[in-house]
């Protein structure tokens, strides 16, 4: 992760880097391995975001940002999306690097993630892991009710 958000990793490598990722998590998720998805969808929304970044270089756009914002900024977008929480993943990555001029665009990037996320599908990760086990509520405006 660090040599992504580093920008020192070129865009075949990141391309590699992604597909690996996502093969091996879903392996071992799939498989029923014990491990998480959290830090594998840090690294694939960081991914994500430095392969824009190197992107939008090449295209000519000056941005005044290192790839590596743009990495942080793909961090917190997949996350948000991913767990249906984008001011907690929007603080978590700023908190991690401390870098005020990517609020907006990771303001942005969360609410767009989790946005789009919530129109794909109603649930979060954890949420559709928990409905597949038998668990599952509803949001009202009383607050979340157990669904039978």
């Amino acid at each position: 992760m660090n040599l992504v958000l580093d920008g020192r990793l070129g865009v075949q490598l990141l391309a590699v880097l992604l597909v690996a990722k996502i093969a091996a998590t879903a392996c071992s998720v799939g498989s029923g391995v014990p491990g998480g998805v959290f830090t594998p969808v840090l690294l694939v929304g960081g991914v994500l975001g430095a392969l824009w970044g190197h992107e939008l270089q090449v295209a000519g756009f000056a941005t005044g940002q290192e790839v590596g914002g743009y990495a942080l900024v793909g961090m917190a977008a997949m996350t948000a999306a991913t767990t249906h929480a984008p001011l907690t993943a929007a603080v978590m990555v700023f908190e991690l690097s401390g870098d005020y001029p990517i609020v907006v665009p990771l303001l942005l990037a969360t609410v767009l993630g989790t946005a789009v996320s919530r129109w794909l599908g109603r649930d979060s990760i954890y949420a559709a892991e928990l409905r597949r086990r038998g668990v599952a509520w509803e949001l009202t405006l009383d607050g979340r009710r157990v669904e039978d």
